[in-house]
C-alpha cells in the first residue's frame, strides 16, 4: 500500500519538475499570440443557467466563506439536498428523495461514482471528495440533459477544478479543532494562456466524535496546452486515500452497541475502510473547427478500491459464524476493487441562428471486484468474483431559440447496458428516453421555465447476481420527471426562484433485509423556495425551503413514506462584513421529521420500541474570519453553536459542539 502511495506521488513530482522547461519553451509563444478561450461553447451547447431546470452554482468563493472541507460540506446548505451519514460512516447525497445510486456526479466531465451503478448508494461517500481544487460546484435538478445519461433521476452535480490561468501563484492552508483534527493543503498555479498548470496535495486527519479515526490524503493535478488558438488538450489527474473507522449503531434507551442480526456479517462491529484507494486519470481534447462547429474527445479511467473490515470479537454465536463464514475471535475483511473506463465524443453543431444541435456518443465499462472465500474467513484466503458493467450511449438535443423571449430544448437519449454475472449470465437491456425543456423571458424581471423528462435506471450488478442480495427476476426502474418554475428579481437587492415537481417511478427497486425487490409505485412532489437578499452594503443574507411529500407501494400494497426524506427542510444563512477585514457568517439548518421504516426483530437492542419517526432538528454554525493582509487570513468556525444533539439516521448520533481553526497563506 505504502509503495503505491509513493510510486503515485513520484510520478505527480516528475510531472511537476517538467513544469518549468515547458512553461519556459511556451513562453516566448505566449507574449506574441491571443488565444481564445473555447469554454462553453466546446463543453456544453448552452450555458448552465440556461438549462432551464432548477439549478444551483458554488464556487470557489462560496467553498471558502463556508469553511467547507470537503464535497458534502461544500452542498450542505442547497435547496433539494439532503446529505445523511449512516452505516458504514459514508455521507449520501439525496436530490429531492431520490437516493445516491440515482445521483451523478461528475469531475471535470468524468464520472466519479462509477460503485453507485454496481451496488447499493451506501458505497457512496461524498465526504471523501476534497475541495481544495474545486473552482465551481453545478448542481442540476429535475430532468438533467441528455449528455448525462437518463439514469439520474434524482440529478447530476458537476464538479470544475481549478486551473492554472485562473488561479496563480501558491497557497497553504492549515487547520486544527475538536478531537485532534488536523487539516493541511498546498496548492499552486501558473503558465499562461498557451500552456497552465495547478496541482495540490491535501490531507485531513481526525480522532473522531465517537473515537472515528479518520485519516485521508490526497493528491491532483491539470495541465492545459492551446493549440493554434483553436483547439485545447487537457490532462486531469488525481489520487487519494482513506482509512476511516465507522460510527457504531447505539441504542437510544441504554446507549450500547446496536448489532444487526441479518444481512452482511450479522453481528460484527467496530467496521473500518483501510485503504481506500481512488484515482482518476483524463484526457480531453476540445477543438473549434470554425464558427458553426466544435467537438470533445474525452477518454478516461477511473479506479476505487477499498478493504471493509469488521470485528467479531464481540459476538458470540459460533453458529451464526459457521453458517456465514467468518470469525468472531478476530477481524474479518471483504476487498472491493472497481475500474471505470471511458470514451466519449460530443460536437456541438450551429445549423443557424435558431438551432443548435448537440449530439454525441459514449462508452464505459466498470469492472467491479469483490472478495470471497469457502472457508472460515480469512483475510488472507480468498479469491475474487468479477462483475461487469457495460454501458453504450447515444444522444441528440437541440437547443432552439424560437424567438427573443422564447427557448426549447429537445433532447433524446438511447443507452444500451449489459450486467455480467461472475458466471458470465449477462442481463442485457435497452431504453429511449426524452427531455423536453422551455424557457420564456416574461419580462426583465421574470422568467419562468418548465420541464419532463422520463429516466430508466437498470438494475445493478449487485442487485442482481449477489447471492447476500441478488435478485435475477428485478425489473427496471422507470419514472417521469415533470418540474415548472419562476425566477422573479423583485429589486435591484431581492431575488427569488419558486420550483414545483414530481416525479413518478414504476418498479422502484428497493432492498428488504436480504433481497432487492421491486415496488409496485413510488411518487415524489414537491416545493422549493430560494431568496436572496443584500440588506446593505456589509449584509446580505439567504433563505432555502424545501417541502417534498414521498411515497410508495409494495407488492402487498402497503403504501408508506421514503426513508429518510424530510418533509420540511430550511437551510438560512447571514453574512456581515466588518471593518478591519472581519467577516461573520451565520447558517443554520432545519431538518424535519424523516420516516425511518424501522422494525424490531432484525437487531440486537434492548427494548422493542419502534422508532418510525425521527425528531426534526435545527442546527446554527459560526464563521468568524479575518482578512489580515493580500496574502494572509485566518478563521474560527463553531459548529452546532447550541450543543444540538440529533440524528441523521436511526442509531447513528451526530455529535454535538465542535470547532476548527485554521488559516491561508498565498505565497
Amino acid at each position: 500500500m505504502r509503495k503505491k502511495i509513493i510510486a503515485n506521488l513520484a510520478l505527480v513530482n516528475c510531472v511537476l519538475l517538467m513544469l518549468p522547461s515547458l512553461v519556459g519553451a511556451q513562453q516566448s509563444e505566449a507574449e506574441d499570440s491571443e488565444t481564445v478561450n473555447l469554454g462553453e461553447a466546446v463543453v456544453s451547447a448552452v450555458p448552465l443557467e440556461k438549462y432551464l431546470v432548477t439549478t444551483s452554482v458554488i464556487t470557489d468563493k462560496d467553498i471558502a466563506a463556508k469553511g467547507a472541507r470537503n464535497l458534502a460540506e461544500a452542498l450542505a446548505d442547497v435547496p433539494g439536498l439532503n446529505l445523511h451519514q449512516g452505516k458504514k460512516g459514508n455521507v449520501a447525497v439525496d436530490i429531492r428523495g431520490v437516493t445516491s445510486t440515482d445521483v451523478k456526479i461528475y469531475v471535470d466531465g468524468v464520472l466519479v461514482n462509477p460503485l453507485a451503478k454496481m451496488t447499493s448508494s451506501s458505497a457512496v461517500d461524498a465526504s471523501i471528495i476534497p475541495v481544495d481544487n474545486i473552482a465551481k460546484i453545478e448542481v442540476i435538478k429535475g430532468p438533467a440533459p441528455v449528455i448525462y445519461g437518463t439514469d439520474a433521476k434524482g440529478g447530476v452535480i458537476l464538479i470544475t477544478t481549478k486551473n492554472g490561468s485562473d488561479y496563480q501563484g501558491g497557497n497553504v492552508s492549515l487547520a486544527a479543532g475538536t478531537w485532534g483534527s488536523l487539516n493541511g493543503a498546498v496548492s499552486y498555479g501558473g503558465g499562461d494562456k498557451k500552456f497552465n498548470y495547478f496541482f495540490d496535495v491535501g490531507s485531513e486527519r481526525t480522532d473522531g466524535y465517537r473515537s472515528v479515526h479518520r485519516d485521508t490524503k490526497n493528491v491532483n493535478t491539470k495541465l492545459n496546452w492551446t493549440f493554434d488558438n483553436d483547439a485545447v488538450l487537457t490532462f486531469t489527474g488525481g489520487y487519494s486515500t482513506t482509512d476511516k473507522d465507522c460510527q457504531n449503531a447505539i441504542d437510544p434507551v441504554t446507549g450500547k452497541v446496536v448489532t444487526s442480526t441479518t444481512g452482511f456479517w450479522p453481528g460484527l462491529n467496530n467496521w473500518q475502510y483501510r485503504d481506500w484507494e481512488r484515482s482518476n486519470l483524463s484526457l480531453d481534447y476540445t477543438k473549434k473547427v470554425n464558427s458553426k462547429l466544435d467537438y470533445d474527445v474525452k477518454v478516461y479511467r477511473f479506479t476505487e478500491n477499498n478493504g471493509l473490515w469488521a470485528n467479531g470479537t464481540e459476538y458470540t454465536s459460533a453458529t451464526l459464524a459457521s453458517k456465514y463464514g467468518y470469525s468472531t475471535t478476530r477481524w474479518n475483511a471483504s476487498y472491493w476493487d472497481s475500474t471505470l473506463t471511458g470514451v466519449e465524443l460530443s460536437a456541438n453543431w450551429k445549423l443557424n441562428d435558431r438551432h443548435l444541435l448537440t449530439f454525441g456518443t459514449l462508452y464505459n465499462d466498470i469492472d467491479w471486484k469483490k472478495s470471497d472465500s469457502d472457508d472460515d474467513y480469512n483475510p488472507d484466503d480468498y479469491y475474487w468474483l468479477d462483475y461487469k458493467n457495460k454501458r453504450y450511449g447515444y444522444y441528440l438535443q437541440d437547443t432552439i431559440q424560437a424567438n427573443e423571449r422564447t427557448t426549447f430544448i429537445l433532447g433524446v437519449r438511447h443507452d444500451k447496458n449489459e450486467v455480467i454475472n461472475t458466471d458470465n449470465t449477462t442481463t442485457k437491456d435497452s431504453a429511449t428516453n426524452p427531455t423536453v425543456n422551455v424557457l420564456y423571458q416574461l419580462d426583465a424581471k421574470n422568467t419562468l421555465r418548465t420541464a419532463y423528462g422520463q429516466t430508466y435506471s437498470f438494475p445493478s450488478a449487485e442487485a442482481l447476481y449477489t447471492t447476500t442480495y441478488g435478485n435475477p427476476d428485478l425489473k427496471p426502474e422507470k419514472s417521469k420527471n415533470y418540474e415548472i418554475g419562476w425566477k422573479h428579481e423583485f429589486n435591484d437587492t431581492l431575488t427569488g426562484d419558486f420550483a414545483i415537481f414530481k416525479n413518478d417511478i414504476v418498479d422502484k427497486i428497493d432492498r428488504l433485509k436480504k433481497y432487492y425487490y421491486n415496488l409496485d409505485w413510488a411518487k415524489i412532489k414537491g416545493i422549493e423556495l430560494e431568496f436572496d437578499k443584500q440588506f446593505s452594503t456589509n449584509v446580505k443574507g439567504y433563505v432555502n425551503y424545501t417541502y417534498l411529500d414521498t411515497a410508495s407501494a409494495d407488492y402487498s400494497g402497503t403504501v408508506t413514506t421514503l426513508t429518510y426524506t424530510p418533509r420540511n427542510h430550511v437551510n438560512y444563512g447571514l453574512s456581515y462584513q466588518a471593518s478591519k477585514g472581519y467577516n461573520f457568517d451565520l447558517t443554520g439548518h432545519w431538518v424535519g421529521r424523516r420516516y425511518t421504516g424501522d422494525s424490531t426483530g432484525s437487531d440486537t437492542r434492548s427494548t422493542s420500541v419502534v422508532y418510525s419517526k425521527l425528531p426534526s432538528y435545527n442546527l446554527i454554525d459560526l464563521k468568524i474570519s479575518r482578512q489580515v493582509s493580500e496574502k494572509q487570513d485566518w478563521y474560527i468556525t463553531v459548529y452546532n453553536i447550541f450543543n444540538k444533539h440529533y440524528e441523521e439516521e436511526l442509531f447513528y448520533p451526530d455529535p454535538g459542539i465542535w470547532m476548527m481553526i485554521g488559516t491561508n497563506y498565498k505565497i
